[in-house]
C-alpha cells in the first residue's frame, strides 16, 4: 500500500473548490455556481462592509458583507454583468444580489460558500 504524502496532497488539492447550488425559483434547472472564498478576499470584503460610527468606533454591516461575499464568489451568474445591473437598476454587484435574492436564498449561497471555504465541513464534500 502506498504511503500517504501530505506534501503532495497540499500541492495537488484544488485551491478554490466550486459547487453548484440549485435555485429552483429561477427555473427547474437553475444552478448557481459558487466557489470557496480566500483569506485575503474575506479581509478586504469585511473592510468594505465596515463603517465608522459617529462618536468613534466602527459598525460591521453583515448584510453588505454577505452581498459582497456572494458577488465575489458566485461564478454563475456573474453579478457584475452590465445587462443584469442595468436590468435591475443598480450600479454594483452587491446591490444586485440584495435586490434580486430573497433572504433564504442569500443564506443558502452563504452557507455553500462557507462550506467550500472549510467552515464546518466534511472535507470529503470538497472533492469534485
Amino acid at each position: 500500500m502506498a504511503e500517504f504524502n501530505l506534501l503532495q496532497s497540499l500541492l495537488d488539492t484544488e485551491f478554490r473548490p466550486e459547487k453548484d447550488v440549485p435555485m429552483r425559483r429561477f427555473g427547474e434547472n437553475a444552478m448557481f455556481r459558487v466557489r470557496a472564498a480566500n483569506t485575503s478576499e474575506n479581509k478586504r470584503l469585511a473592510e468594505q462592509a465596515t463603517y465608522p460610527e459617529k462618536g468613534g468606533g466602527e459598525k460591521f454591516d453583515e448584510e453588505k458583507f454577505q452581498a459582497l461575499l456572494i458577488a465575489q464568489n458566485c461564478v454563475v451568474p456573474a453579478w457584475n454583468d452590465p445587462a443584469l445591473l442595468a436590468g435591475l437598476g443598480v450600479s454594483n454587484a452587491a446591490d444586485a444580489v440584495l435586490k434580486r435574492l430573497l433572504p433564504g436564498e442569500i443564506t443558502k449561497l452563504i452557507n455553500a460558500i462557507h462550506e467550500l471555504s472549510g467552515f464546518g465541513t466534511n472535507h470529503d464534500d470538497l472533492k469534485n
